[in-house]
């Protein structure tokens, strides 16, 4: 067969990809979007231990599955990327909103999600072949730092997405709420007690809002509180929570004695970031030991 045969060539890398678009639009048809929610922790964990033991397996039989060793070439990496690029820039140029129907939604879009897959373990490939050259010449650190940040990030980004929580916190003056909903309207304890002790605002001549922000007090998971002012682009942070200025009640206006707090948590982005700053150490390294690609094939 000649899966198991080798070299595979970068058209069929391209073939791949198409191959790839289309199974992704049958699931689509079949099953409906990518329901994130339902690889939350601690199935993302799984996912991810599952995808090392794949990524790992595949580098070690790569001389012997034509597969497995494409993966790991520029004859899939580009393909790879230019698929993954191609959706992206689709996603770029239309609304991410529910009326533009699958395309309006691209991160649950199936096509999406598997050229991204691939993409990944291709990068995860690369990363691993990177890393065995580093016992040979240190130079090939910043070509693996680069993969490997890579590799994190995405990684990270996407499972972690489904750990993610962006939800609303409605406040009243002098009540205490340790409770916020999602935009379908479930609601999740987040562990943490927030008081409204005063919603302040003010406007301009025309009675536009200038400002507004709200006085709170919140007890974190420790018992300790913290006394805050959060008003817009001032975030207030606490046990991996963003707390954001986000409303108030608009009929009041003025004497609004309501506050609306976007609260934001992803356990998973210190991760993402350590994957960026990866990417950046590793460049930063390249240009000064002037590191090129052929030193780790």
């Amino acid at each position: 067969m000649r899966l198991f045969k080798k070299p595979w060539s970068l058209a069929d890398g391209f073939i791949f990809g198409g191959g790839l678009i289309l199974i992704g639009f049958l699931l689509q048809f079949i099953f409906g979007p990518v329901d994130w929610k339902l690889i939350a922790s601690p199935v993302n964990l799984i996912l991810l231990a599952a995808l090392l033991v794949l990524v790992t397996v595949a580098y070690v039989m790569r001389d012997k599955v034509g597969l497995f060793g494409w993966l790991g070439s520029s004859e899939a990496a580009v393909p790879a990327v230019s698929c993954a690029l191609f959706l992206t820039i689709i996603m770029g140029l239309i609304a991410q909103i529910p009326e533009c129907g699958w395309l309006g939604n691209m991160v649950s879009f199936w096509p999406f999600v598997l050229c991204y897959i691939w993409m990944t373990v291709v990068v995860g490939m690369i990363a691993l072949g990177g890393i065995r050259h580093i016992t040979r010449s240190w130079k090939a650190i910043p070509y693996v730092l680069i993969h490997l940040g890579f590799f994190v990030t995405l990684v990270c980004a996407t499972l972690g997405n489904a750990d993610k929580r962006d939800l609303e916190m409605t406040l009243h003056e002098g009540e205490t709420v340790s409770t916020a909903s999602n935009g379908d309207g479930t609601s999740y304890e987040t562990g943490l007690s927030v008081r409204l002790d005063d919603f302040t605002m003010e406007t301009y001549p025309n009675g536009m809002p200038k400002r507004f922000a709200s006085d709170v007090v919140v007890k974190g998971k420790d018992g300790r509180e913290i006394t805050a002012v959060i008003e817009v682009n001032k975030p207030l942070k606490v046990d991996g929570w963003k707390m954001y200025q986000y409303g108030y009640d608009e009929e009041a206006g003025t004497e609004s004695q309501v506050s609306i707090l976007e609260i934001v948590k992803n356990p998973w982005l210190p991760l993402v970031y350590l994957g960026i700053f990866m990417m950046l150490a590793g460049a930063l390294l390249m240009l000064v030991t002037g590191f090129k690609r052929e030193e780790v094939k």
